[in-house]
């Protein structure tokens, strides 16, 4: 109930204020576990994907401090966050066996390759945790794009701005599919490659359509 209460409100504010548009979602599996690799530019990433993601649950880990900032922390326990200190002992390979857990139970996740926000708008190098994780457990990945969320809430502001947002999903990435004759290198490679690849057309649309 708390949860489909947080998410009817969470949208509602997404849809009014920030006028969200959602693309692509035929392409996401059903009943079945999926990674979502979203781009990061602002702290409107998470909810905003997982509400696009519905009916999937997704789970997240999520910076603790954010729990503190009220509503938004109750927001975050009900759509599946996980916190996690900033200084956390957790090791990456701690971090990486809770989500391989997430997804053997059934569990769809969040992930920013990225691995943290976008300071100027810009892309990031994307970290390889998300294609361990892929060919680990044999999750497809869809490349997600968070389109205008720094444009709405950069690292630099302190309140939303009535920006339009939207989520569009990609092409799925199925590690049981991938090009033969590649090693545990280059199957990693080839994914970064393929999620690098929409983030940089997507951005390219965005630019374009919002110029700087």
């Amino acid at each position: 109930m708390l949860y489909n209460f947080v998410r009817i409100v969470a949208f509602t504010y997404f849809k009014l204020y920030h006028r969200l548009s959602i693309f692509g979602k035929d392409k996401v599996p059903k009943n079945k576990p999926v990674i979502f690799a979203s781009n990061h530019a602002s702290y409107l990433d998470p909810p905003v994907v997982g509400l696009a993601a519905y009916p999937t649950r997704l789970r997240f880990i999520a910076w603790d401090k954010l729990f503190k900032i009220p509503l938004f922390g109750t927001f975050l326990h009900a759509m599946g966050s996980v916190p996690v200190a900033a200084g956390d002992k957790m090791s990456s390979a701690g971090l990486l066996r809770m989500v391989i857990g997430f997804l053997e139970s059934g569990a769809s996740v969040f992930i920013c390759p990225e691995g943290h926000r976008t300071e100027d708008g810009n892309l990031q190098a994307l970290e390889g945790g998300v294609a361990i994780l892929s060919l680990k457990t044999g999750v497809p990945i869809i490349p997600t794009w968070a389109g205008g969320t720094f444009r709405a809430l950069s690292p630099h502001m302190k309140f939303p701005r009535p920006r339009k947002i939207t989520v569009t999903f990609g092409d799925p990435i199925d590690p049981n599919f991938l090009p033969v004759g590649l090693d545990e290198r280059g199957k990693r490679k080839y994914i970064l490659n393929k999620i690098e690849d929409f983030y940089k057309q997507m951005d390219a649309k965005d630019r374009e359509k919002y110029p700087r």
